[in-house]
């Protein structure tokens, strides 16, 4: 099953959405321009702090993630504050060359699991680089990708080959893109679609956010995690013929949507 990884900062829901099923949490400290830089963008911008990561830590049977703000002067000291959190893996934002991330792993000096977010145009010729580094994982951010291209549908860069073509200058590392909700929703791609490509590319993990949140409250967190594990399962079954013909209709619907048709 593919690993679901739910922001959340508050103790309470870490427990009730433990009941649902769900076992990782990112605790998002991220702060630093990302008002300004999603600025008139559909995004959502939930800022944690370090205590709220010693406390999700804290909770039996919880991994916690803590993403942090870009790399810079702070970040020594925000990897620091991390650790001492006991944070399960550090997560690094908008990495946009090879040395923000060698500078980055340095400073956490194997103390814990590290995950790289690429998400900006210019990151994409980096990855196979990163490859060759003990970097545990990496996340492909629609948002921001498309933000730095100007724009746009954020689900173009699955489509394109942006997104696939990062994937494999990846084989060794554990890859995750995109999000998830109720497998019968999701808008404007179907929930099912975005799962169809997940398991096309081998992703290891994905996030739950905004949209798992609102659908959350209509159906509970339990049926939506339910119904992507039984939806997993039937894409991990399918044929190469079908991988195909799923994707090209993943094509259609983002092309649709776009306005490129």
């Amino acid at each position: 099953m593919i690993e679901l990884v739910l922001f959340e900062n508050d103790v309470q829901g870490v427990i009730s959405h433990m009941r649902a099923g769900i076992n990782t949490f990112l605790v998002d400290t991220e702060t630093l321009g990302k008002d300004f830089r999603q600025l008139g963008f559909d995004t959502e911008i939930r800022p944690g702090t370090f205590a709220d990561l010693r406390a999700v830590s804290a909770i039996q049977g919880a991994t916690s993630w803590c993403r942090l703000n870009s790399y810079g002067d702070h970040t020594p000291d925000e990897i620091e504050a991390a650790i001492a959190a006991a944070a399960g893996v550090i997560v690094l934002p908008m990495a946009k060359t090879l040395a923000d991330v060698t500078g980055f792993l340095e400073l956490v000096d194997g103390r814990c699991e590290t995950a790289i977010m690429l998400e900006t145009a210019e990151c994409a010729p980096i990855a196979s680089q990163i490859n060759e580094l003990p970097v545990h994982c990496v996340f492909f951010g629609l948002n921001d990708f498309a933000i730095s291209r100007g724009g746009g549908s954020i689900f173009t860069a699955l489509v394109d080959g942006s997104v696939e073509r990062v994937r494999e200058a990846l084989p060794d590392v554990r890859f995750g893109v995109a999000g998830l909700t109720d497998i019968s929703r999701g808008s404007p791609i179907p929930c099912r679609r975005i799962m169809e490509e997940l398991e096309r590319l081998q992703c290891h993990f994905t996030f739950l956010r905004r949209s798992f949140r609102r659908d959350s409250a209509e159906c509970g967190p339990k049926a939506i995690v339910d119904g992507l594990r039984n939806y997993w399962v039937h894409c991990s079954r399918r044929s190469a013929q079908q991988r195909t013909a799923d994707h090209n209709e993943l094509v259609k619907i983002v092309r649709q949507t776009a306005g490129t048709a």
